[in-house]
């Protein structure tokens, strides 16, 4: 019986990934480097790499703290200015209260995780709330979705994860949890074979689908 939730949050609950994208194009793109949208879906979403690894790669002379931190900036100011649920996610947090536990587990920085759960008033939905401050291994390994259910004293088993993007899928099938695979416009190409169901929206996802699981 599954007997708690854990959603991602970029891409899932939250219309950020295009923020994500468009605050790094425009700090990149100020130094001279140009990131496509088809190489940010790739290395950031689907892969669940950095902007180190980015760097690395393309042997750049650039400061990668630099970048996080002129992102960080702008990707604030993005985020204020109107950052927008996915379609179905306010309701579905709704109706899972008080008959899930839930939790949130997201690979993004403290700073931008929860300016996002205020500026949607997601925040009081999750009994935990993990970003990558928490643990030393982001998506797609098991070690975030671990520690939620460890903070919320819930066997893995027990858990089913929400995501949006392969790296997740990937956690959480090593963490020993079922998942549904929730593809968006950057995500619909990833391999979501490990999930339990793919869904093409939360719409489409309530109590009793779950339990079904």
């Amino acid at each position: 019986m599954i007997s708690a939730v854990i959603f991602d949050l970029d891409g899932l609950l939250a219309d950020t990934e295009k923020l994500h994208q468009s605050a790094y194009q425009t700090v990149l793109s100020e130094l001279g480097i140009e990131l496509s949208g088809e190489e940010y879906e790739h290395h950031w979403i689907r892969c669940g790499k950095g902007i180190d690894a980015f760097i690395a790669q393309r042997n750049l002379a650039v400061d990668p703290s630099f970048v996080r931190r002129e992102k960080a900036r702008l990707y604030e100011k993005l985020v204020f200015s109107g950052v927008e649920p996915m379609p179905g996610a306010p309701e579905l947090l709704s109706s899972l209260q008080g008959k899930k536990l839930m939790g949130l587990a997201t690979s993004s920085y403290p700073k931008d995780a929860y300016a996002v759960l205020n500026a949607l008033a997601f925040v009081d939905f999750f009994s935990c709330v993990a970003t990558k401050s928490n643990v030393e291994r982001i998506k797609p390994y098991p070690d975030i979705f671990l520690y939620v259910a460890n903070e919320m004293n819930t066997l893995p088993e027990h858990c089913l994860v929400l995501e949006d993007a392969e790296k997740g899928v990937l956690a959480a099938d090593s963490a020993g949890m079922k998942s549904i695979a929730v593809p968006n416009r950057h995500t619909m190409n990833n391999d979501f074979s490990k999930a339990a169901l793919v869904v093409s929206s939360l719409q489409k996802v309530n109590c009793g689908l779950i339990n079904q699981l």
